[in-house]
């Protein structure tokens, strides 16, 4: 056992320490959260320029730190399944009535697939404002073993998605199995689980309608259920802080950072499409009458949430939260939009990130990127939109889907795979971003928006549950 994986293992408990401290001086969840995302980018970059890139000495401390991010991402993807299922089915059970229930999900959906399609334009819009050139890019990194492992990886599902085919892609959404779906097992396992969740609720229902006696206990056992999961959940996000920092630190040391700066101009370009993307949702509130300063206020929380652990599931209570809570949503428009925004329509996972490297695909190979074009990727990327998991690696498997179905090659896609998890934080926060929206305007349409709720002071944490 070196001195330096000593030192460096110290160091890292070191900030663990700090971390209980900080929730003992009863720092917000945010604040911990924050400081565990910076001190991460901080500390696997200094360890990068002191010990250099790949160094061996660091293969047992990156060991070592993989028990503590990997081991969080697990426990997320752990939860994700129960909770969308037990979420979705209380959200339709307990909507008041069939006609509800059809004022709230169509207007929700539409939110989605509207603001998904804005998203790809303005994707593709980044790509031209910053004078991005694929061609450049592929030439300037080159090839590697890497790069041809996740070419080799990302073939496999494009073969399988090509025998698949669009009918087939929607077909898969149609649990065949419903005890397979509830493993996770298949890309399409949470909006199969959505599907199933939705019909469960719905024929809930109809049997309330004729026999509510009848059906009572299971209603009770749903309800109990969802309160065990969400127990279960809040017991995972106190983890955040400590996952995000392992998270941060292994990104940082893993990965080269002088590719990092040769992709400057990529990133920069999605960061800035998705700040763009967030002030559309802001100028779609004002539309609506709505201040957008309070949204960006009371949603922040959820945000930061989401930029730290890149989890839209993990955040479902959060967002139900504070829509309910702190924007006047009702109930089961909250549950709808927070369950449907993981897995249909997300603005940065399935709709900035799939336009960008679509175009970069197509120069590639010299196609022609005309009006004809650009109008099928955004109608390719609306409807591919539909079962994109809201965990990390959900845009990776969104961008191969899209470039698939338009017959482009997905080099450009194993390339960029890099650099995604530190876009992945900004993306994940603008699919919660949609999410919320949707949950706004619907019941700002259906008029079960309570004002006085949206327009007041914050009082409290939204994070209080964690």
């Amino acid at each position: 056992m070196s001195i330096t994986f000593i030192t460096l293992c110290a160091l890292f408990l070191g900030f663990y320490v700090m971390l209980s401290r900080f929730k003992k001086q009863r720092k917000s969840f945010n604040f911990r959260v924050l400081s565990a995302l910076v001190g991460g980018l901080m500390f696997g970059g200094a360890i990068q320029l002191t010990l250099g890139f790949n160094n061996e000495m660091l293969t047992g401390f990156t060991e070592f730190i993989s028990i503590f991010g990997k081991g969080y991402i697990k426990l997320l993807q752990m939860i994700v399944i129960p909770l969308v299922f037990v979420a979705m089915i209380s959200a339709i059970m307990n909507v008041d009535g069939g006609g509800a229930l059809s004022k709230i999900a169509p207007k929700v959906l539409a939110t989605l697939i509207f603001t998904v399609a804005v998203s790809a334009v303005v994707g593709v819009a980044a790509v031209y404002i910053f004078g991005i050139d694929a061609n450049a890019l592929v030439t300037t990194i080159g090839s590697n073993s890497d790069i041809h492992m996740r070419e080799h990886s990302l073939a496999s599902t494009q073969t399988s998605m090509e025998s698949l085919g669009l009918s087939g892609l929607f077909l898969s959404i149609i649990p065949g199995n419903i005890f397979d779906m509830l493993t996770g097992s298949e890309r399409t396992s949470t909006l199969s689980t959505v599907l199933f969740g939705m019909f469960l609720g719905y024929s809930i229902l109809q049997v309330k309608k004729r026999r509510p006696e009848k059906v009572q206990n299971f209603i009770d056992f749903i309800n109990a259920a969802k309160e065990v999961v969400l127990s279960m959940v809040r017991e995972i996000l106190k983890l955040t802080p400590y996952g995000v920092f392992a998270l941060m630190t292994s990104f940082m040391m893993t990965n080269d950072l002088f590719a990092l700066a040769e992709m400057g101009r990529f990133l920069l370009a999605s960061y800035a499409a998705i700040f763009v993307m967030y002030a559309i949702h802001l100028i779609m509130v004002a539309v609506f009458g709505l201040s957008p300063i309070q949204f960006a206020q009371k949603t922040w929380p959820v945000l930061v949430f989401g930029f730290g652990s890149r989890s839209s599931m993990a955040a479902i209570p959060l967002n139900v939260q504070t829509q309910t809570e702190r924007l006047g949503v009702d109930e089961e428009t909250a549950n709808m939009s927070a369950t449907f925004g993981t897995s249909i329509g997300q603005n940065g996972c399935a709709g900035i990130y799939p336009a960008m490297l679509a175009i970069m695909a197509a120069q590639v190979m010299g196609m022609p990127i005309d009006l004809s074009f650009m109008l099928q990727l955004v109608a390719v990327i609306a409807i591919a939109s539909f079962g994109i998991a809201g965990v990390g690696g959900g845009a990776t498997f969104a961008a191969v889907a899209v470039l698939t179905i338009m017959g482009l090659d997905i080099t450009v896609v194993a390339i960029l795979v890099s650099i995604e998890a530190l876009i992945d934080m900004a993306r994940t926060a603008l699919n919660i971003s949609g999410s919320m929206l949707s949950g706004v305007i619907t019941a700002k349409q259906n008029k079960t928006l309570d004002a006085d709720a949206y327009n007041g002071e914050q009082t409290g944490e939204a994070e209080a549950i964690v």
